[in-house]
């Protein structure tokens, strides 16, 4: 039976003979301990009409933790793992043994002005490559990190985010990962379609292996075949454009707009000192908590930077006779590049996936399954939104 690692809910976990359990990460523990501290120091100053008034009271997420998640992991050998995590605005990069989870990890890196969102594993050279977003910015790029040593080396640059490195098993110099261009403007932040690049390390060389506007091609995967599996998916164009007649709109709905912004501002207040609401829902007053009596047609999630209409994909999907239905649309394709350069369909409604000895495990959003060579699927657990597969 294999062992697989996966990343759901922002955190790590185990699944072995169809049984999961969630795997403790030290280093995210010990932050949330020390947040915890540091707190518990300050208390006198969180307390209080006057610090009521002013916010002091309120912490910088809901769990009150701020952000602390394990963000991906690779297998070093059959003993240990290596996991990224985010702590806030900087990052951990800790080896931890898989034979006793409490025991004492060891740290690779620990930086407070970069966040790791992937890595990969060089088993040649025993380096790893990271995606790393550094501090006041927006673009991510890769970067080399040895193992041994604790003096990475960026290797991309420019306005862009490149993500999901992937060394090639047969060629230790050779990565391939996704990237997409952004720019930054008033209207927020807008995104290019992604595209797989090839890099070679040894010369430096950069190629782009597929790039289509009309799609987004993300999570590179070489098999030992030399496959390059991938995920495709419709390119949503983000941003904003405005033309004559949106201007136009935009100016006659300004009055309204800002009459309802005082109305948030104003029950904003109320709410917080009489813990009640100034609006009302279906003639019905909503009292402290508006979205109690909201009733959600289905249920919306956000993946990968694109809305999810979960329950709507998971009513399709079974009506399509699928045998493990799942929440991801069937418009999130896995296909396989032939060395020769032919595109195969592999599976539809694919969010994260991993080939391993010839079986691809991926995740539907809802299941994690084993798609054999003979076709078959095999449900290994089930795990919602499972991000990265190990």
């Amino acid at each position: 039976m294999t062992k697989l690692y996966f990343i759901a809910n922002n955190g790590l976990h185990v699944c072995e003979y169809n049984k999961t359990a969630a795997i403790p990460c030290q280093a995210i523990d010990q932050y949330k301990k020390n947040l915890d501290e540091i707190r518990q120091r300050k208390e006198w100053k969180m307390k209080g009409t006057g610090a009521q008034f002013m916010g002091a009271n309120r912490f910088d997420s809901e769990d009150g933790y701020g952000r602390a998640f394990t963000t991906d992991a690779v297998i070093l050998d059959p003993q240990n793992i290596i996991y990224s995590a985010r702590l806030d605005d900087g990052t951990a990069i800790n080896v931890k043994t898989t034979l006793n989870l409490q025991e004492a990890e060891g740290l690779i890196l620990r930086k407070n002005d970069f966040i790791t969102h992937d890595i990969a594993l060089d088993t040649f050279k025993k380096r790893l490559i990271l995606s790393v977003q550094e501090q006041q910015g927006y673009a991510t790029h890769l970067c080399i990190l040895p193992l041994d040593s604790n003096h990475f080396q960026f290797i991309t640059e420019g306005e862009c985010l490149d993500a999901n490195p992937f060394f090639d098993p047969n060629k230790a110099d050779q990565v391939y990962y996704d990237s997409c261009g952004l720019a930054v403007g008033q209207n927020g932040i807008s995104y290019g379609p992604r595209e797989i690049c090839h890099l070679d390390l040894s010369t430096g060389e950069l190629q782009t292996v597929l790039a289509d506007q009309k799609y987004d091609f993300f999570r590179p995967q070489v098999d030992l075949q030399g496959n390059l599996y991938f995920i495709q998916r419709p390119y949503l164009r983000s941003g904003h454009t405005t033309s004559p007649l949106g201007f136009l709109l935009d100016i006659l709905q300004a009055p309204f707009k800002i009459i309802r912004a005082i109305v948030g501002w104003l029950d904003f207040f109320t709410q917080r000192y009489t813990g009640e609401s100034l609006k009302t829902s279906s003639g019905k007053t909503t009292g402290q908590n508006p979205a109690v009596d909201r009733n959600m047609s289905e249920e919306e999630i956000f993946v990968e930077g694109n809305l999810i209409k979960a329950q709507k994909n998971l009513e399709a999907n079974a009506k399509q006779g699928q045998k493990f239905p799942g929440t991801i649309p069937d418009s999130w394709q896995l296909v396989k590049r032939l060395p020769t350069g032919e595109l195969e369909l592999i599976k539809k409604g694919v969010m994260s996936f991993r080939v391993k000895n010839n079986v691809i495990y991926y995740s539907n959003g809802k299941h994690l399954i084993a798609l054999k060579p003979d076709k078959t699927e095999e449900k290994m657990t089930d795990a919602r939104l499972i991000s990265k597969i190990i």
